[in-house]
């Protein structure tokens, strides 16, 4: 009996031992991926540092825009359908926030879809955003060669892609407008 009751404590001690080296190697795991996932997004969005080509497009409001006269602008990219984006659009808006607050960027967002399925995305978004609803691939999705949402970025002043993410908290943070 004493032999089995040593047995069961080396098990134990054994089966705990190894619980906590999954728990490191998962947490391990987890920083690895958010350091990675954050450095490039790959294929979802054009490179950081590309330029973008010029484009048109018409706001939710009737607000016409163009590449040359957003000046320097935070951008996401969200769809519908997508459980990522819904997560996300709450930490958009309140980034977006922050961003208008601190330096008068812009703040452009774009809904792929019809209108009335971004109807619920859209009603978040007019208070701190341009707004454009494209259905299929609209002039911002093709300009920017979305492939995948969400998708977060920043484009400078003379349209070149300064970031790009999938979280807009890990954006770079503004800096405060010169007064």
């Amino acid at each position: 009996m004493p032999f089995l009751a040593g047995a069961v404590v080396v098990l134990a001690v054994l089966c705990l031992l190894n619980l906590l080296l999954t728990f490191g190697v998962i947490r391990k795991r987890r920083a690895q991926a958010a350091e990675t996932s954050d450095r490039v997004v790959v294929g979802l969005i054009v490179p950081s540092g590309s330029t973008v080509p010029s484009f048109t497009a018409v706001t939710t409001t009737g607000e016409r825009i163009t590449r040359d006269g957003l000046g320097e602008t935070m951008l996401g990219f969200f769809t519908p359908d997508c459980r990522a984006c819904k997560e996300r659009l709450p930490r958009f808006v309140e980034q977006a926030r922050a961003t208008a607050a601190l330096t008068g960027r812009s703040v452009l967002a774009v809904v792929h879809g019809t209108p009335e399925e971004a109807r619920e995305q859209v009603a978040a978004l007019p208070a701190v955003a341009h707004v454009v609803v494209e259905e299929g691939d609209g002039p911002l999705g093709e300009a920017f060669d979305i492939t995948g949402h969400p998708v977060f970025g920043l484009l400078t002043a003379d349209g070149t892609l300064a970031a790009t993410t999938f979280d807009p908290a890990r954006l770079p943070a503004p800096a405060r407008a010169a007064f």
